[in-house]
This record gives C-alpha cells, structure tokens and sequence, in this order.
C-alpha cells in the first residue's frame, strides 16, 4: 500500500494529466449542512423572494450615504447605522439597492431581510443564516464552522448571546491569529421591528452593539426598521447611542418628483405592451396618482402592479378605478397614518368577485396560522381547494402578493396589517365573517373523522376526508392536513368572539377520538389551548372545559395517573364532556393530546372503601360531585412512585379487577378511620407487578369498556 512519501525516491517520470482527488469529510460536509438547516436562505439579499431595488434615479441620497458609509472606515461612533422610518416609505428598498452595490464591490458579509406575513421572522435564524451566507464568501471561515459545529451541533439552537459569540466572535479570533484580512464588512437588517417578539429585537441591537464596543468583530452594521416605542427607546440607550449613527426617512411630499419619475416610467412600460397611444397616462393623470401616494413609495408600487393586472380588462379600466379613488381621500376624516393607503387597498378587495370573495379571506387568514403559514400545499389542504380554484383566488390579490413554487410571498407588510384590522378594513377584515364560517366549516369537517369509528391514522378515508385532493394517489405525509385541520380549529375557537354557535360547536366534537387520531403532538396549538380556556364564560366553561391547575392533585389523582412522564399538571387542561373527554397535557412547550378515559362504577354506595386515617370530608359540599370522583378521600396518602396513584386507588382495582358489575350512580359518604388489614400503610407496590402493568393501561379494562356506555355522562365540575 502506497503510503503518504510514496514518491520520496522517486526518479525520471513524468505524471500525465495529474487528477489529485480531495475527499471532503462527512464530518465537514456535515457541519455547514447544520448551519444551512438552522438558516433562512429566502432572507438572502439575492433570494428570489427579496425586495424590489429602488427605481433608478430614485433615492440615490440616502443609497449613495450609505454605500460611502460602508466603503469608508467609520469612527466607532459611527459602525451602526439604523435608517428608520414608518412603513411605506421605501426602507427595504433602499437597503436592498445598497446591499446589491455594496456586494458589487465586495464589502457585503451578508444581508437579511425580515419579513413578518412571509414568516421570515425567528430571531433564531438570524446568525445562523448571516453565518451561512458569509461562509460562500469566506472559505478559512468555512472551514472552521465546519468543525466547530461538527463539534457541537447544539450551537445553532443556542440563546442568541451564545450563537453569536461562536459563529463570529471566535472563528474571526482565530481568523486574526492566522492574519486573514476582512474585506467583507457589512451586515445589513432590514425589518427589525417584523422579527418575532419585542425582546428578541432588543436583544439583536444590544448583541451587535456589545460586539462593537468590545471590538470582538470588524462588522459595522445597517440596521432598518420602523420607529416602534421599543426600538426607540433601545437605540437611546448610552452603551447603544454611543456607536449608532441614525438617519430618517419621513413621509414627505419633497419627494413627489422621485415618486412621478417611478409611476411615469412603469405606466409606461405597461401602455406599450397593450399598444397604447403615447404618451400613456397622461400628465393629469400621473399628477393625481402622485398625490394619491402621499410620500408612500409602497402605494405607488401597489398602483403599477394593479394597473398591469393581466387578469383585469385591461390597464385603461384599472387607471380610471384607481383615479376615482381621488375624491373618497378628499371626503375620508381618517388620522391613520396610511389611510390613503387603505383607500386603496379597500379598493383592490372591493373588487374581488363575490363568490370567492369568502375563499379569499380564508387563504388570507390562513397564513396567519402556525401550522399553515405561506405555504401553497398547507393551505390547501386546510381548506380544501384544488389547485385550480387556489391560484384562482390568488390571481384576484396579484397588486398584493404573489405566489412562487410552493410558497406565498407578500410585497409589504401594510396589507397584513389592514387586512386583519376591523377598523381599516372594514367588512374585509379576515376575523369577521369568513372566519366564522370557516370554524363551522372545520367543525363539521373534524366531525366527519371522530364520528366515523372504521377511520385510523393513515388510513385512506382519513386522507380522504381531510385531503383537497382525494383523488389522488395516498401519500403519508398527507395526514399532516389533519393536524394543520385541528390547530386551525383551535386557533378559530380561542380568537373568535364566544357565542351559542361556537358553544355548540365545540360541544359536539368528540375529542377522545380526536386524540385517538392524533399523529404528530407538534401543531401549533399551545396558545391557542390557554387563549380558548379564557375565551370560555365561567358559566359555559365548567360544562366542557377545566383546568387541571386549578383542581386539587390528591382529589383527582384518576386524572394524575393517565399523565405520562414530563407532563405539567399546572398547565394542562381536559376539554370534552361525557365520553368525549380529552387530555391536552402540557410538556415543553407542547401540548400533548391524549384520550380520557373514565374511571370503572364505583362499588354499592354503602361499602365503606379503607382509608389511612383520613379526616372526615362530607363529599357532598365540594364541587367534585362525580361518579368517578365520588369516593377519592383528602388525607395522608400513599402514591405510587411512578404512576401518582393513591394507595386506596390501588386497592380499589385490586379488589375490582376481575369484575365490576353493572350499580347505579353511587351517593357520595363520608367515612373516617376505617380499617382494612388487606392494604396496610407502607405496603409494598413494587411486587405488584400484574396491577402495576394493569394501572399503566388505565381506560383499556374489559370490565371498564364494557360498561362504559351504561354510565351517565361525565359532568365537568
């Protein structure tokens, strides 16, 4: 075998065509594909989803600072710049034209674009893809992430302080100790204030300004975002002020000259390619359309994608409906901010056809749910459209958004936040009709699958009834549809308004079997769990929902013993009545779901059941008047180490396992300081083996589910 100085001696020979193979580590490859994992590719500066540039010609005072700002050398006082703005100004516009020059000159590092309604908004994903970015540019950088994340995969799951520190701070230790030079100097943030959660946002300014203040990296940053209270008051900061340079971009009419150039230019383009006579529009026109847009680059940009509208009658129809928009401004009284906006946007809704008007504002709603967000395939199996019918509805909203592959992508954040605000929206807002319907619509659709006893996860009809296309071939990864179908149910319930419909609704849903369907815990319920039990009236919510925390573990040590391991009683909730009772246990952040099953009849009302010296307790003053926990003591108690059964639990399917026979509803007793020599205090569980295996199969007795349907229902206290 060849060996590592297998040329050492050797003489007179001539290597043809030389091919020096580099084998790459799986351990190196590995690594990076962690980062990329844990990054966010669609928030790149050159991701297909990224914001427009700037019109040429426009805006080139603040594009022409910064890119100066980004060549020079800042003093310390001057590595952060925060360009701020209200929305529709032309903020990411303008951060996207100066980090496509800025990377034309290579000093860009990086570049992420945050955006909320596309779902570009985990404050986890920011580092990581920054790093990911900068690693195609940077190959030493490379090749230490490679091993360094090998090492410890746990990196890109780290709090952001942690993240930051061993993505950047010490790999470029390690980069100046080997006299690699950092050309590429510039991260730019654009949409702060769209990055999921206040502190997160507070956190990424103070991390950036630490690493300035401390020199720890050679980055100086742009960072663009809205004024928000928060943000505002974070950038005052003194240890933050103290290296932060701050530029505004205010909504003003000195730049009606820039916006007349863009509308003049783009209407243009459109006019030639229907024949139009020029010049098209004219002057008049475009003077009317400038003063519409306010200073707002989003409404004018809004306007050129609804005048070349392919799917309208033509772009002379779609000028003259947004002209007559000039005299409902003049009579509008509204102070908001982006009320000539709303116009508009009011105006793109109204003409949406009536008939698919409702399918609309469900697409619109439904990427606001956790388990759909933007993407194509799980909204339509949420609600149930064809493809067909989807880019149908979609074509309607083509000024607003626009649909990629499988994804969803929305131009500007203002749409979102009027469509799901009652009062800029109006009729339109996505919480009022259409979402009620659509909870109707879930219900009955869940309906069909927990009342059918033959369905079973995975199976087809399960598919079947969920899936929008049935007729298709199976697939498995489709019952994710049905997961997407239940938290979408949830979500409707706790945010909707509470009233007879939904009280109905909710109680005619059997979530035992719910549970039973159940394929995958993770979906986007958590919230929604605590949000529904507040949004129940007190009078309502004792009759199908409680919970756990505020009911006494000794009392219902029934329910204690069906929790699995890892699961918080304080914070979960059993929601159902009668024989449709459910447990949503909640366990890291997750809520679990899991069938309830009830306890087996109790014995003949006048047997006394042996208790270790237990206070008297008349059971019939408290509010637990059940069957199942008619005859479960307060007192000193002895659990079972794992399961938290009380040791007169255990006795009492000790004694009834074999049969239980079929007794009336028994009257709750009082007993005090009965005796049994069969249970003893201190005796032994371990060696019960049998009943051990028994209580870990709680609800699946044949004695139990024999004469489960001869019991009432089971009230919820």
């Amino acid at each position: 075998m060849a060996g590592p100085h297998m040329f050492q001696n050797a003489q007179g020979f001539i290597m043809n065509q030389p091919y020096i193979k580099q084998t790459i580590s799986q351990a190196e490859k590995r690594g990076l594909q962690i980062l990329l994992e844990a990054s966010l590719p669609a928030a790149a500066y050159d991701s297909s989803e990224h914001p427009r540039n700037c019109h040429p010609g426009t805006r080139m005072q603040y594009i022409d600072q910064i890119v100066g700002w980004g060549m020079d050398d800042p003093d310390p006082s001057h590595r952060i710049l925060w360009l701020k703005g209200p929305a529709g100004v032309g903020k990411s516009a303008i951060a996207q034209s100066c980090a496509d020059e800025l990377a034309s000159r290579s000093k860009l590092a990086a570049a992420f674009f945050f955006s909320r309604p596309n779902q570009r908004e985990d404050p986890q994903r920011l580092f990581t893809s920054i790093s990911y970015q900068w690693t195609s540019k940077r190959k030493p950088y490379a090749e230490i992430l490679k091993s360094t994340i090998h090492d410890d995969p746990t990196i890109v799951n780290k709090e952001l302080r942690h993240q930051f520190h061993h993505l950047f701070v010490s790999p470029l230790q390690e980069l100046a100790a080997k006299g690699e030079d950092i050309s590429e100097r510039v991260i730019i943030i654009d949409g702060l204030d769209e990055c999921a959660g206040v502190e997160a946002q507070q956190t990424i300014v103070q991390i950036v300004a630490a690493s300035i203040r401390y020199n720890t990296t050679p980055f100086i940053w742009l960072i663009c975002s809205r004024l928000e209270p928060h943000l505002v008051a974070t950038f005052k900061f003194p240890q933050i002020s103290a290296v932060t340079r701050q530029e505004e971009l205010m909504v003003s009419r000195a730049i009606d000259n820039e916006i007349a150039k863009y509308l003049t230019d783009e209407l243009a383009k459109i006019g030639m390619e229907h024949d139009l006579p020029v010049p098209w529009p004219c002057e008049r026109d475009v003077g009317i359309l400038v003063n519409l847009s306010g200073g707002l680059f989003i409404y004018a940009s809004t306007v050129v994608r609804f005048i070349g509208d392919r799917d309208s009658l033509g772009p002379e129809g779609q000028l003259r409906a947004v002209l007559a928009l000039s005299t409902s401004v003049a009579r509008g009284l509204s102070e908001h901010p982006l009320s000539e906006l709303d116009f508009f946007y009011l105006l793109i809704m109204q003409r949406i056809p009536v008939k698919i008007l409702q399918t609309v504002q469900q697409i619109l709603l439904a990427t606001n749910l956790p388990a759909v967000q933007t993407y194509v395939k799980n909204n339509r199996q949420f609600l149930g459209l064809s493809l067909s019918q989807f880019q149908t509805a979609c074509r309607t909203l083509h000024s607003v958004m626009k649909v990629e592959w499988d994804n969803i992508v929305f131009y500007h954040a203002s749409f979102m936040d009027f469509i799901h605000d009652p009062q800029r929206s109006r009729q339109f807002c996505v919480w009022k009709d259409s979402a009620l319907a659509l909870r109707t619509e879930l219900t009955q659709r869940l309906q069909a699958v927990c009342n059918d006893p033959d369905i079973e996860p995975y199976c087809k009809p399960f598919c079947a009834l969920i899936r929008a296309d049935s007729e298709n071939a199976q697939n498995d990864q489709d019952v994710d549809a049905y997961e997407t179908v239940v938290s979408g149910f949830f979500l409707l319930y706790s945010a909707l308004p509470w009233d007879v419909v939904a009280f109905t609704g909710l109680a005619s849903v059997n979530f035992k079997r719910m549970a039973e369907l159940w394929v995958d815990s993770d979906i986007g319920i958590w919230k929604s769990i605590d949000r529904l039990f507040l949004r129940i009236p007190e009078d309502d919510r004792n009759k199908i929902m409680w919970s756990c925390k505020d009911r006494d573990r000794d009392i219902f040590a029934w329910e204690v013993a069906q929790m699995p391991r890892g699961a918080y009683w304080e914070g979960s909730y059993i929601l159902g009545h009668g024989q449709h009772k459910c447990f949503f246990w909640h366990d890291q952040n997750l809520f679990t779901p899991a069938p309830y099953h009830d306890r087996p009849p109790t014995e003949n009302p006048t047997t006394e059941r042996p208790t270790h010296d237990c206070s008297i307790i008349d059971l019939q003053t408290t509010d637990h008047q059940t069957t199942e926990q008619s005859l479960m003591m307060r007192g000193d108690i002895v659990q079972y180490e794992t399961s938290g059964l009380r040791q007169d639990d255990v006795y009492y399917y000790e004694q009834h396992q074999a049969d239980v026979s079929e007794q009336p509803a028994p009257t709750p007793i009082a007993t005090a300081n009965s005796k049994n020599d069969s249970v003893k205090p201190g005796h032994s569980l371990a060696s019960r083996s049998h009943l051990t295996a028994l209580l870990h199969r709680i609800g699946y007795l044949t004695s139990v589910t024999r004469h489960r349907s001869a019991r009432a229902p089971f009230p919820i206290p």
